[in-house]
């Protein structure tokens, strides 16, 4: 006999749990191979330290130690010097999925609430072991500490205690350790050691201290003293809504008309701009927002498309600053050449707000080392944070390689010693995939990109040229050395005559070469000019400079008697 429906539903249907789908599709947290797992827990972990340090004002200060137990056995020991977690709190960070606090409209290095949880998570299914944290914590002006060994219940998406103790701190912080398999440590461009290098350019705020499994420890010390501005939550701007947006506003919003739902939930919205909606739609804007329907809400949106708005504000993103950027670059990279910028906000699709900061590092430790050699590299960054996999969709990788960098004097790109800095600053960072390493090839922002590093290769190029004329004024400069000399000596012997006084001839010819090789024009020389200069100056009985106004030469009769003096 044949079953219904029903009794099919009642058998077969399952009702997962977030940490129950993530176990089935790890990928989707970027776990997907041995080398980029490790590197994405590192990511996680440094982000999350980050981000409460710098909630908190305090400089960050992180120190991992990576242990080798077996070949693809590793032991993860990440501390930090942050606010701490409260104990009530521990287990829903690390072990409940979509929780936090980065669901907000600001501007985030994570936004999805999967990162700690997720390291627990790929942790335990690949060994077994619990995680065990140590957070230290101020509360009601008390320093407490707590030591928590737990696992994750994916069933219930929650944490299981195992043991718990309580110790005395002597400062803030958390301490996590974690036990993995099936990963792998790398030095290569992938690896979780070029992602903290990285990482200390974006941030030269903070200090990371990381020890590798085979016992080497590196020092990235901070290179900047100041803790950046936090950003603020931003409005949506009509422009860049949907209708479903509009609708889910209206369904949760406390207000009691549209009028007041769309100024308050939509930033450049006025009382004159829902006038013009009302107008244009013919939608009574003083009903009640729980009562709109689907076609209102799409004909809202088709009213903002033909409207006109301003840019939205850009208060709410903080860049790097070029400044900081650039200290970072010299502590990492010690180039002979570097150049940066942060652009104007500008805006893609019409209503996301965003900023491109770019920079150019040539020489000295730039670019990576390929088979002994120096090779360009692109360094990403979104909101500060590197982007080390999938370059070849990325929009930064599409602008930098749309450059024809040959006018800017690079005739092999690829095996020159240079690295290319771009971070995208948004609220919403266009991402292409899950897994956040990628940004999507909006046209606005791929120029924006490309305009920035134009303009910086064009200081480059300017650099190269110094350089090259450098380089020629010292070969040209042997060449006087070597070979005048015995030209005058010889001439001098010729004419029966004594050798003529011929450095400053030199030195005006090579001179006049290197105006000539830089495009520069060509100027008098600068010694006569000061010579000049000295010989009007005019001292007092003291024998300090007289300044023009009190001169004594300033009358026509002292000019008279000074040319008199002359012809005498």
């Amino acid at each position: 006999m044949s079953q219904n429906a029903t009794e099919l539903f009642d058998e077969n249907f399952i009702e997962l749990t977030p940490s129950e789908f993530f176990r089935k599709n790890k990928q989707m947290l970027g776990f997907t191979g041995k080398i980029r797992s490790l590197t994405i827990v590192f990511h996680e972990l440094i982000t999350n330290s980050f981000d409460a340090a710098e909630e908190a004002g305090i400089l960050p200060e992180i120190n991992i130690d990576l242990k080798r137990v077996d070949k693809e056995h590793y032991i993860l020991t990440h501390s930090d010097n942050g606010p701490g977690i409260p104990e009530d709190y521990i287990m829903n960070v690390y072990c409940t999925m979509f929780a936090g606090s980065k669901f907000r409209n600001i501007q985030s290095r994570g936004q999805q609430g999967l990162g700690c949880s997720g390291c627990v998570l790929l942790s335990q299914m690949t060994t077994g072991e619990p995680a065990r944290v140590i957070s230290c914590y101020e509360e009601n002006g008390e320093l407490k500490g707590v030591n928590m060994k737990f696992k994750m219940d994916v069933k219930k998406n929650e944490g299981m205690l195992m043991e718990k103790e309580y110790i005395k701190p002597e400062h803030t912080g958390v301490c996590i350790q974690l036990h993995f398999k099936d990963v792998s440590y790398s030095l290569s461009e992938q690896g979780a050691f070029e992602y903290i290098r990285r990482t200390m350019i974006a941030n030269p705020h903070a200090k990371i201290t990381f020890r590798d499994p085979s016992g080497h420890k590196y020092i990235f010390k901070r290179a900047a003293e100041i803790v950046p501005v936090l950003p603020k939550e931003v409005l949506p701007h009509p422009k860049g809504v949907s209708a479903d947006d509009i609708l889910f506003m209206a369904k949760h919003t406390d207000k009691r008309r549209y009028k007041s739902m769309l100024t308050t939930s939509l930033s450049r919205m006025s009382n004159k701009r829902v006038g013009e909606i009302e107008e244009m739609t013919g939608i009574d804007m003083n009903k009640r927002p729980k009562d709109m329907k689907w076609a209102e809400a799409e004909a809202i949106v088709d009213a903002f498309q033909k409207m006109k708005f301003m840019a939205p504000p850009s208060n709410g993103l903080i860049p790097i600053g070029s400044e900081q950027i650039e200290k970072g670059m010299k502590q990492i990279l010690k180039p002979e050449f570097v150049a940066t910028l942060t652009r104007k906000p500008v805006t893609y699709k019409g209503g996301v707000s965003f900023i491109v900061e770019a920079g150019i590092a040539y020489g000295g430790d730039a670019g990576r080392i390929v088979n002994e050699q120096r090779k360009s590299e692109i360094m990403r960054f979104a909101n500060r944070v590197p982007l080390t996999f999938d370059q070849g969709s990325c929009a930064i990788t599409e602008a930098l390689k749309s450059i024809d960098w040959k006018r800017y004097g690079l005739k092999d790109l690829d095996n020159t010693p240079l690295t290319l800095f771009v971070n995208l600053i948004s609220t919403q960072v266009p991402y292409l995939s899950t897994g956040k390493q990628s940004i999507s090839p909006e046209p606005e922002i791929v120029h924006e990109i490309r305009q920035a590093t134009m303009k910086l290769a064009r200081k480059l190029q300017k650099h190269l040229r110094s350089k090259k004329a450098a380089k020629e004024k010292a070969m040209r400069s042997k060449v006087f050395e070597d070979l005048l000399p015995v030209i005058i000596e010889e001439s001098a012997k010729l004419g029966e005559t004594s050798v003529p006084e011929y450095t400053q001839v030199l030195a005006k010819v090579t001179k006049r070469a290197l105006a000539e090789l830089l495009g520069e024009k060509v100027e008098e020389e600068e010694v006569e000019e000061e010579e000049d200069a000295l010989i009007m100056e005019e001292l007092d009985e003291f024998g300090y400079a007289v300044d023009e106004e009190n001169s004594s030469l300033n009358s026509s009769k002292d000019f008279d008697d000074l040319e008199i003096d002359e012809e005498e």
